[in-house]
């Protein structure tokens, strides 16, 4: 997707500042969003630079925020929102300029059922939001949102989104394995773990994979070398439920 498609469509709902304005630039430079409880006690998200240490905040509601998903560039972050107050008891999906702070919330139909999770299209024009019905699609802005069910023919294009792939050009996938912990599956469809106490795996840039443990990030290449850790200041927040990165 050209640069800006996205940012257009949500220039006109919510402050003019960035949140992260003179600490990290966003579709400038590396940076990964958190999920995770403040010491308000809210769910929020959060962002913070690759090594670690200071960590700022995103989004200031009453509500939780969940499945944080950063756009190729990082200058556009979708999450879903859940609890009293949202505009849909079932979860909603927003998203968000990093550039100003705007927000735009896309709504889905009661017949979506309850949001558990969502992927970037390929070419960043589409969002794919697993429910508990099954998969469906809405429009990036500015395009209206227009949510449907994905159809047959769509299917494939919805798991990859989805799905936690892995390299450039893709070559494996990340996920819990059945029995606990991280799992990557490689061409030859075996899944192999590669930590018994990992969760929540999601893709580091295109050599690497990274998941939590505690509330702790473990990255690790896709090729030889150690796995290391990122340690965000957790006197700010704990309870990580989620994470994505971006490295434009």
């Amino acid at each position: 997707m050209r640069p800006g498609v996205v940012l257009a469509g949500l220039v006109l709902v919510g402050c003019s500042l960035s949140p992260l304005q003179n600490r990290i630039k966003p579709g400038e430079e590396p940076f990964v969003v958190l999920a995770g409880t403040g010491t308000d006690g809210h769910v929020d998200l959060y962002a913070t630079l690759p090594g670690g240490g200071d960590i700022h905040q995103l989004t200031f509601t009453a509500m939780v925020e969940s499945s944080p998903r950063l756009s190729a560039r990082g200058d556009v972050l979708a999450f879903l929102r859940h609890g009293e107050g949202s505009a849909r008891s079932d979860g909603e999906l927003v998203v968000m300029n990093l550039l100003n702070g705007a927000e735009r919330r896309l709504d889905l139909p009661p017949a979506a059922g309850t949001l558990t999770g969502l992927g970037w299209s390929d070419d960043e024009r589409t969002l794919y939001v697993r429910t508990s019905t099954g998969a469906w699609r809405v429009a990036a802005p500015p395009l209206p949102p227009e949510p449907r069910p994905v159809t047959d023919a769509e299917r494939a294009a919805a798991d990859s989104a989805l799905m936690t792939l892995l390299g450039t050009p893709r070559f494996a996938s990340a996920a819990p394995c059945d029995s606990g912990g991280v799992c990557i599956t490689g061409a030859d469809g075996t899944p192999r773990r590669v930590d018994p106490d990992g969760r929540a795996p999601f893709r580091w840039g295109s050599d690497s994979v990274a998941w939590l443990v505690g509330d702790r990030v473990a990255i690790r290449p896709l090729g030889p070398g150690p796995v290391r850790r990122l340690d965000p200041d957790l006197t700010r927040i704990s309870g990580i439920t989620g994470a994505s990165y971006a490295s434009p």
